[in-house]
């Protein structure tokens, strides 16, 4: 039998010291004790070693090394476990990555002391013989050999390191990371790029005349992979390769490994062009958030390049090139800043207007990429004329492309809404504010909620800001409502279990689209839907760890309790309305938000005077009579201050209701 799972009642032993060792076993339910002897089987009798809970594997070492058991293993409670027998889990260890890191970091912790010092030697004999190929071990051997690499090449071959000695030279090589464990790259100052060879191309011609583009470039190195990145990732070759989701996460999946062996920041591959015209160059860079900035490139981004092209092309190149690289550290951030800017602006000629010899799609396709590297260029410099570049670029790219790819066209659209609400919220231009309304409408018609959740939430989440602050400049009940729809579908992929922090910020929003509609419509129960919404978010947010967010949804809180109280009567309402802005008040002033702590005052005060009066006359007159005035918080929209350049406190359109 290969597996079975057992039972065991409280007391119970599992295994006793001396037994044959025929099984691991991994714990499913319930605790487990191990006790063995005191003081190292001295006579001090049974002690507790360690207790298990589920998830944890014990008894795998005697499988292992074939040995009896060296110590009782006892059920405490009900306990159930799932029994491996001793081939089957020799399999595991030797294919499943999980089972094996659970015995390597039990196997560490055998090989150090309490103190972290190594095995003793005659352990240490002990235990290397047992490896496939036994290590060169002495009589007087010190502690710490060389871990197989004393042994002759001839005996081993080519073979690689078992699971034993990678473990154990890891565990010799650096005493302070956990067995395990991968150790963390170091911070990059340059940027590297890895160019891949290119499919067909026979000569090795087209990459030699790419890393030439390429180099030259201060902070930036180029390296050549002596390896196709196509015969790697089956299926890519494929005409319709990148509209197949399984494809595309192959891609990154695989690039970033490439990344990840070398620390390196961009890695380029392609192929010739079937028709033999041109190269075509696609970008795998380190992962990054789907949708946070406009410009960003993915596997969908696509370079044409004319076969032996020309220096003109070079600033185009380098262009698009840097523009696909996600800076890891204020070092490459600067080498950006200083080099994009000026090879975008020599490129702007082949960007915006691409070869007429070239097919629709690939001069699309170029627009695409010199759109992206302007709106990035907007983002290191500020400059909004960027911003207005890549808008015409994507708009170009949209129309050459027509309905021929779905993928790209969301994509595409994302982008261009991205910017568009950008452009708007520095210009307080509704027109633009619509435009960008329709880019994202677009955009949700080609992204797939299946396939793309994120990029999906994220687009649904933005169409509800835009359309949030379209109703605060134009009073659109109806973009109201379809906000409202947005919010709550975003909510549906970013919830409150998987991605918290997401799913209070589009809570908070959604509460602040609710207090508004709920007042226009005098709807009790939408009102108590928004402070519902916002009870809610600040369970995830808390002053400690969220002060300026918590404090944004307190303020919420309290608009939407004022409201309330306005429309019931209800003064209790007015009280914790008037508590809700005082904590947002002393937050804002603890942290130095000068304008969200003033406007957050002015609600304050219009609360206590609310209460005041109430408390100096009965109410004669109906409650809808009376005067109420409060001023709506600042809107967080979620954008960072460098996307769209507000600042941390007027991250939005302040509104008297």
């Amino acid at each position: 039998m290969k597996t079975a799972t057992k039972t065991f009642k409280d007391g119970e032993l599992i295994y006793a010291r001396g037994d044959e060792s025929r099984w691991a076993f991994e714990l499913l339910e319930g605790s487990v004790e191990i006790i063995g002897q005191g003081n190292d089987g001295g006579d001090d009798g049974p002690k507790v070693l360690a207790r298990l809970k589920a998830g944890e594997m014990f008894g795998e070492m005697g499988v292992i090394d074939a040995s009896p058991r060296t110590n009782t293993a006892r059920a405490r409670g009900q306990v159930t476990v799932r029994a491996i027998g001793k081939d089957e889990f020799l399999k595991r260890v030797e294919s499943d990555p999980n089972t094996a890191l659970k015995v390597m970091t039990k196997l560490a912790k055998r090989m150090r002391g309490q103190e972290g010092s190594l095995i003793p030697a005659e352990v240490w004999r002990e235990t290397t013989a047992k490896l496939p190929v036994p290590l060169d071990t002495g009589v007087n051997v010190t502690p710490t050999p060389r871990l197989g690499r004393a042994i002759p090449p001839n005996l081993i071959g080519e073979r690689k390191s078992n699971l034993f000695e990678r473990l154990l030279d890891t565990v010799v090589k650096d005493k302070t990371r956990r067995p395990g464990k991968k150790a963390k790259a170091p911070t990059p100052g340059d940027i590297q790029i890895l160019v891949c060879l290119i499919r067909d191309d026979y000569e090795n011609m087209q990459r030699k005349l790419l890393v030439e583009a390429l180099s030259g470039i201060p902070g930036v190195r180029v390296e050549m992979i002596e390896r196709e990145f196509s015969r790697f990732v089956p299926g890519v070759t494929d005409a319709n390769a990148f509209n197949n989701d399984d494809t595309v996460k192959r891609i990154n999946r695989e690039g970033r490994a490439w990344l990840a062996e070398r620390n390196a920041d961009l890695l380029i591959w392609g192929q010739m062009e079937p028709t033999g015209r041109n190269t075509e160059l696609h970008f795998v860079t380190v992962a990054s958030s789907p949708g946070e900035r406009p410009g960003r490139f993915t596997v969908l981004n696509t370079l044409y390049l004319p076969i032996d092209f020309y220096n003109e092309w070079q600033p185009l190149i380098r262009a698009c090139v840097l523009a696909a690289i996600d800076p890891r550290s204020f070092a490459q951030g600067r080498i950006l800043r200083s080099a994009l800017p000026a090879v975008a602006q020599g490129g702007r000629a082949l960007g915006l207007d691409p070869s007429a010899a070239m097919e629709a799609h690939e001069r699309a396709a170029i627009l695409f990429c010199y759109g992206n590297a302007a709106a990035l260029c907007a983002q290191l410099e500020g400059d909004r004329a960027w911003y207005q570049t890549a808008a015409d670029a994507w708009r170009m790219a949209i129309d050459l492309y027509g309905n021929a790819d779905s993928a790209v066209l969301g994509q595409l659209y994302q982008q261009l809404g991205l910017v568009l609400q950008i452009i708007a919220e520095r210009t307080n231009d509704t027109d633009t504010l619509e435009n960008a309304a329709d880019a994202y409408r677009r955009a949700l018609v080609h992204i797939s909620r299946r396939k793309q959740p994120a990029d999906w939430g994220l687009m649904k989440y933005r169409l509800g800001c835009v359309l949030y602050k379209i109703d605060m400049a134009a009073g659109d009940d109806n973009a109201l409502r379809e906000a409202i729809h947005a919010c709550q579908s975003a909510r549906q992929v970013f919830n409150r279990y998987t991605h918290p922090i997401r799913w209070s910020e589009i809570s908070n929003t959604l509460a602040q689209i609710l207090q508004v509609y709920g007042d226009n419509a005098r709807s009790v129960p939408v009102l108590e839907y928004a402070v519902k919404c916002c009870a809610a978010a600040l369970q995830v947010r808390t002053p400690d760890t969220a002060p300026l967010q918590w404090a944004a949804i307190q303020n919420t809180l309290g608009s939407a309790l004022f409201l309330l109280a306005k429309h019931t009567g209800e003064w209790e309402y007015m009280r914790q309305s008037s508590d809700a802005f005082r904590y947002a008040l002393t937050i804002y002033k603890d942290h130095g938000a000068g304008k969200m702590a003033i406007i957050t005052e002015r609600n304050l005060h219009r609360a206590e005077k609310q209460i005041q009066t109430s408390a100096e006359k009965h109410v004669v007159e109906p409650v809808w009579a009376q005067s109420f005035n409060v001023s709506e918080p600042e809107f967080d929209d979620g954008i960072s201050p460098f996307l769209n350049g507000f600042d941390d406190e007027t991250d939005g359109i302040s509104r008297v209701a």
